[in-house]
């Protein structure tokens, strides 16, 4: 769950801390109060595509960092060689000259390997959600969740119709010969 939220030098915000408590946290606000702005701060530390034209004005480059609580063990850290903790820390550089630094808990990485965490940590919901369906890198999760469900459900049916089958077994068993038709 993201915690904290630190922007530097993104638009019109020289610096803001922002805290997300447990449960459903909501943005609104006025046209203008800046919405879009902390929207793009969280896209780009989840690997979103940061442009130089956030920046500031007058500023050299623009920060941003998360601290995300509660991280379930996700394959990416050992895929990526990087070290895994509960506590989790983003922090991502945007620099004027088009350059990013990127870090996940201390170490470096690279944004397309930032985003590949990003999407597994959190979904931004709005108005063009559906778009998410057209991205072939959601389609094999997608899928899996469906089917692990699925799969489940069947599991749990042929369990009780095992059961159901062995019990049956018992009481014909326990029957006298010729009590029992087999037909």
């Amino acid at each position: 769950m993201l915690s904290l939220l630190h922007i530097e030098n993104i638009a019109v915000i020289e610096q803001a801390d922002i805290r997300f408590e447990r449960g459903f946290n909501v943005l609104s606000g006025e046209t203008g109060a800046g919405k879009s702005i902390v929207i793009d701060a969280i896209s780009a530390i989840l690997g979103e595509r940061a442009y130089r034209e956030m920046i500031r004005t007058g500023a050299e480059k623009a920060f941003v960092s998360a601290v995300f609580d509660g991280v379930p063990p996700l394959d990416w850290f050992e895929t990526y060689h990087v070290p895994f903790d509960e506590e989790l820390l983003i922090q991502r550089e945007i620099f004027l000259d088009g350059r990013n630094l990127c870090k996940v808990n201390g170490q470096g990485v690279t944004v397309s390997q930032l985003r590949s965490l990003g999407r597994r940590l959190m979904t931004i919901h709005g108005q063009h959600d559906s778009q998410q369906l057209f991205d072939e890198e959601t389609h094999l999760a997608l899928l899996d969740a469906f089917a692990d469900k699925s799969v489940a459900r069947a599991q749990n049916t042929l369990a009780g119709a095992q059961q159901f089958f062995g019990a049956a077994e018992k009481i014909r068993a326990a029957l006298p010969e010729g009590d029992l038709r087999d037909s």
